[in-house]
């Protein structure tokens, strides 16, 4: 009797510490595994964030491009030399930010070292026409789209969601808002059509992003503007290109406006 009791407790002992060690490693998995996507999801936001800028600045130099005027009374308006510097800066910021797949991908590193070459070749004239210099803003277009794709790639199928909030502000002091959850990938505007009835514009000669938002459930009394939450800033930032071309990142707070 007594050799059977110890050989029971000694069992059962030792199922008990088969449990806790079992439950010990299954929690270091379910802990390694939530890192794992904290990382993914960081590395998301960071490629995200960074696209977004990157074309917010590009956004910019492409206005000023199109634009007809120039503050520079003695410049003339078909020479865009003054514009070189602004590129340049452009150009240096896309190496710095993309400078690992540019490595990485030789192709594409070719294609960044003409455009340093062409940059250099023009940075020499007085005079750049207008054409020239469109070359080189669609040249830059093209390497900076195939750059963010490559990156956004390699995290979009290891992301299942995110989540975002959008507030819809009508501009008569009725608000609403929504909290959702969407895929990685996920433009502000395919966000806004999937939240609410939208009519929209499509203007081929915005760059980047295309698509003005005119209505937004039937309201359309005014025109609508799009910012997101800063949250280093704590601030609302007015967005800097068309809302297609705006990728969302998780826990992104996005609010539209109609101005009245």
């Amino acid at each position: 009797m007594t050799l059977a009791v110890l050989a029971w407790s000694l069992t059962a002992t030792g199922a008990v510490a088969y449990y806790y060690l079992e439950q010990a490693r299954l929690a270091e998995q379910l802990r390694e595994q939530q890192q794992s996507m904290n990382m993914l999801v960081g590395n998301y936001d960071t490629s995200t964030t960074k696209r977004n800028l990157l074309a917010g600045d590009y956004s910019n130099l492409f206005g000023e491009y199109q634009s007809s005027f120039t503050e520079y009374e003695w410049l003339p308006r078909e020479n865009c030399s003054i514009l070189m510097d602004k590129f340049s800066k452009l150009l240096v910021d896309l190496q710095g930010n993309y400078s690992l797949l540019l490595n990485e991908f030789p192709e594409l590193n070719t294609t960044y070292n003409k455009l340093l070459d062409n940059l250099q070749s023009f940075g020499e004239k007085i005079t750049v026409a207008k054409e020239e210099f469109g070359v080189l803003l669609n040249d830059f277009h093209r390497l900076f789209a195939a750059l963010a794709t490559k990156e956004m790639d390699g995290y979009l199928g290891q992301i299942n969601e995110i989540k975002v909030s959008l507030c819809i502000d009508y501009g008569n002091q009725t608000a609403e808002w929504h909290n959702t959850t969407t895929f990685p990938g996920t433009t502000l505007f395919d966000l806004t059509r999937e939240t609410a009835e939208v009519e929209y514009s499509y203007w081929p000669t915005m760059e980047p992003g295309h698509m003005l938002i005119n209505s937004i459930n039937n309201c359309s009394e005014g025109y609508w503007i799009w910012h997101y939450w800063d949250e280093a800033g704590e601030k609302w930032v007015f967005g800097p290109v068309g809302c297609d071309a705006w990728l969302l990142r998780d826990k992104g707070i996005y609010n539209w406006t109609c101005v009245r």
